[in-house]
């Protein structure tokens, strides 16, 4: 677990990585991340945010895959790890993967459970499954 000062200057860092991938220097967001885990091993917002830029700029989705598992397995995973390994595994037509995922996601405190309901519809949907897909999309209204 980490100190809130090791909390304090891995979020300061993150903020300057964001301004980075801002200005489009996604090379230098990517090193600055690899040093921010390096440094800081258990901030799963670091893998989050390298997967977000393996899989949508640089269309790696194996590595983000790769990023987001690690995120998850940190004793404090980011909610935002097991909604994005979701939607990227939800893409890669792992139906039983993407339920069980969406499942936990849901014991996660502080969750945005609108956003997992909005994947449970997909995922429903994408499977022909339009009754269970229309409940959960309108659990996702009334949740948020």
């Amino acid at each position: 677990m980490m100190n809130l000062s090791a909390i304090t200057e891995a979020e300061r860092i993150l903020i300057a990585i964001k301004q980075h991938i801002a200005n489009e220097k996604i090379a230098d967001a990517v090193d600055m991340l690899n040093n921010l885990i390096t440094s800081y091993p258990e901030y799963s917002k670091a893998y989050v945010l390298l997967a977000e830029l393996y899989s949508q700029r640089l269309q790696d989705e194996e590595l983000a895959e790769a990023f987001l598992k690690k995120a998850i397995s940190l004793n404090e995973p980011h909610a935002d790890a097991y909604l994005n390994y979701a939607a990227l595994i939800l893409r890669q037509e792992k139906f039983a993967e993407t339920l069980a995922t969406l499942n936990k996601a849901l014991e996660i405190k502080g969750i945005a459970k609108d956003k997992v309901y909005d994947l449970f519809g997909r995922l429903y949907e994408m499977q022909g499954k339009l009754d269970e897909a229309i409940g959960y999309y309108k659990k996702c209204i009334t949740a948020s």
